[in-house]
């Protein structure tokens, strides 16, 4: 681990500071001023089951509405960072184009080893950014394998977006804010609950002129070192877009316990390409739509139907684009096709939850889901058929897991399983040398458990175990293109990666001090692990060939900490230290490479003001060592992404005008030091974000 003077001195302070007192964001003592928002004061996400958070074995993080509101105001807007100062996450960005590339527990690779969830139903990561921050009620984090509830993809853990829905004191609120860049983001919403129904329903807009996503010059630095492929798209211009939310939910609770809801986020987004003609999102749509029912099975159980509709259309337009001409950057703005990318999901789960006594919680769960996605690129010149693919994934799970509360509930002890069958079928691929390949079926059993037991009020320890495994991407298997710019190598023979990772952690709350401290080793190693890479095209100047590979494996090891301490009646320090080892082994390439995007330490310390009679206000300082983009570790720019150190600001106010009537004003500023750094691969980050907004609210 390379740790510098300057970072192992902030380290020690950390680590000093630890050892006086700390507190994690759910911490009872915390209650009256700062109280995290679980469902109905239990947690869904870490069981399935309601449960209390305190009787969890695993490691989980809530971010409720109340920590999202004292964030300051991301020119990145989506979930990932939301949860970015939650031990044990790290997450990188190429916003605004796709979603947040959230890696956990030092896995370091989002699309096969981190979950999303809406509303509790696995989706797409890219389906993620369908949900505006404005939106979201909680986001729950779940560290370690989860597969043996939520299927594959759940080597680090699960990340859980739950939506807004009609609440009491709600009420309506019209809001404009302007930032950097040009950056106007409007919103209005309104919601309340009137006897048993709920009702939210919101518009947000996110509007800016943008910055070069691309720079030229960087891409000419790859350029120049080998790496070709990534001049052709770089940002001649700023990256503009024009990103439109809407959401709505309808909730009702009956009084035997019978609930219904009906919910949908929808996005239309816009993104220019930097160069005239082209266009990354041609005015796409998004939406996400779930519909929950549960009702009470007497007293000895309860049934819960969750179904859901997951749309992503993705339009793109193509240009010829830049190219080095006498070492000098051309471009070219011919447009040459345009593509029309759509992902289509249906998630079903029924579960069943028995009470089997009073101290004893049986569940029994049934997933299906299909998953339809769809390319094609059209010639813009003679409106012919470019290339064409369909990809259709079914599959189907079993899952059980028994949660028993023993000891006058001082101990909790939970075991599950689950069974996963999936096929890739009616295959179509033009550009393959196969075009109709045949179907691929798979199938996998993972299992987790756990155990928690509390000493007395204030100490507890909880320790856990679980096992999770990923596939690769479908298209590895079977997609075998061998001509144009762009093209991939098809490895029917690649193995499913496997992962198990065990856990212990600490948890200890001292509310007569302000103080809780939440500490969780871990250790964990995956086998067979798939890994990719985008190698220089010899034949075609600026081309790419994609090639997918198992890896020998690799060991995973760390110590997750997260605290807060309150220092006076309106005063809290903050902090959150992951430090990771993640290595590759067994690989005669690779051996001892750090594993892409996972760095040997991260986190954040900060302080926050809560004073609503006169201001409030948040300082975080956030930190992360260098890091890579592949599991090569070429060492090349934006390939090898160096440490960072930064600082967010916050300052924020609610005015009473009347007893309806609220004025809100806020005023944030995010890496206000101008900290330049690559966030994903070829991407760089916007540099110092300035935002101020100001709004009304009528309270019903």
């Amino acid at each position: 681990m390379k740790i510098t003077w300057g970072r192992g001195f902030v380290l020690s302070l950390w680590m000093l500071t630890l050892l006086i007192g700390s507190v994690y964001d759910n911490c009872p003592a915390l209650a009256e001023t700062q109280k995290a928002v679980t469902l109905d004061g239990v947690t869904v996400t870490a069981t399935k089951t309601e449960v209390d958070p305190e009787s969890v074995p695993f490691t989980a993080h809530t971010v409720d509405r109340e920590n999202i509101e004292a964030q300051p105001s991301h020119y990145m807007n989506n979930i990932g960072e939301l949860i970015r100062d939650v031990p044990g996450v790290h997450v990188g960005q190429y916003y605004p184009w796709g979603p947040p590339w959230i890696h956990l527990r030092g896995t370091g690779y989002f699309i096969g080893r981190t979950i999303y969830l809406i509303d509790g139903l696995p989706t797409h990561s890219f389906l993620s950014t369908a949900i505006h921050p404005n939106d979201v009620e909680q986001v729950d984090v779940v560290l370690g394998p989860s597969s043996a509830l939520y299927g594959p993809n759940a080597s680090g853990g699960v990340v859980n977006t739950i939506t807004r829905e009609g609440r009491e004191g709600m009420g309506a609120k019209a809001e404009i804010a302007y930032g950097s860049n040009n950056t106007v983001r409007p919103h209005a919403s309104v919601g309340d609950k009137v006897g048993n129904w709920g009702y939210y329903f919101s518009y947000s807009g996110d509007y800016s002129d943008g910055f070069k996503m691309k720079p030229v010059d960087g891409m000419m630095d790859l350029y120049n070192l080998g790496k070709k492929q990534y001049i052709r798209t770089a940002s001649w211009e700023d990256n503009e877009y024009e990103h439109t939310y809407l959401a709505g939910k309808v909730s009702w609770k009956g009084d035997s316990g019978t609930r219904f809801s009906l919910g949908t986020n929808y996005a239309r987004r816009y993104l220019y390409g930097g160069q005239n003609n082209n266009i990354l999102n041609d005015d796409g749509d998004q939406y996400v739509t779930t519909a929950k029912f549960e009702t009470p099975l007497s007293t000895w159980g309860k049934v819960k139907l969750s179904v859901g509709h997951h749309y992503d259309d993705h339009p793109q337009q193509d240009t010829a684009g830049i190219k080095v001409v006498d070492g000098v950057p051309v471009l070219d703005d011919t447009i040459t096709y345009t593509t029309d990318w759509t992902r289509e999901i249906i998630p079903v789960d029924l579960q069943t939850d028995l009470y089997l006594g009073e101290h004893n919680v049986l569940t029994v769960g049934a997933f299906w889901s299909n998953e339809t996605e769809k390319k094609e690129q059209t010639l813009w010149a003679n409106g012919n058929t470019k290339y064409k693919s369909e990809l259709n994934t079914e599959q189907t799970a079993l899952y059980l897991q028994d949660q028993m509360f023993l000891m006058d509930d001082r101990l909790s002890l939970l075991a599950g399983v689950r069974y996963d069958h999936w096929e890739y079928y009616d295959i179509f691929d033009s550009g393959s040398t196969n075009q109709r390949p045949d179907d691929i079926s798979k199938d996998h059993t993972t299992v987790r458990g756990g155990a928690r037991y509390h000493f007395n009020d204030n100490l507890s320890f909880r320790t856990s175990v679980g096992t999770a495994f990923w596939p690769g991407l479908a298209k590895w298997f079977f997609q075998n293109i061998t001509t144009g710019a762009n093209q991939r190598e098809a490895n029917p023979g690649l193995d499913p990666e496997k992962t198990v990772m065990g856990d212990l952690g600490m948890d200890l709350n001292l509310p007569q001090w302000g103080t809780c401290i939440n500490i969780t080793g871990y250790y964990g190693e995956i086998d067979d692990m798939v890994s990719y890479s985008y190698d220089e095209n010899p034949d075609v100047p600026g081309g790419s060939i994609v090639r997918s590979r198992n890896l020998g494996g690799a060991e995973i090891y760390g110590l997750e900490l997260q605290l807060r301490q309150q220092l006076s009646q309106h005063l809290w320090f903050l902090g959150s230290l992951t430090l990771n080892h993640s290595r590759i082994k067994d690989d005669p390439k690779n051996d001892g490479n750090q594993l892409r995007n996972a760095p040997d330490y991260f986190g954040s310390l900060g302080l926050r003001y809560l004073n609503p009679e006169l201001v409030n206000g948040e300082v975080l300082f956030r930190f992360s060592d260098d890091r890579f983009y592949d599991d090569n570790n070429t060492d090349l720019p934006y390939f090898h992404m160096e440490s960072y150190e930064t600082v967010d600001v916050k300052i924020w106010r609610d005015w009473k005008l009347s007893p309806e009537w609220v004025l809100t004003t806020s005023l944030s500023a995010v890496n206000l030091t101008d900290e330049e750094y690559a966030t994903e691969i070829v991407y760089v980050n916007p540099g110092r974000y300035v935002e101020g907004a100001v709004g009304v609210k009528y309270l019903f």
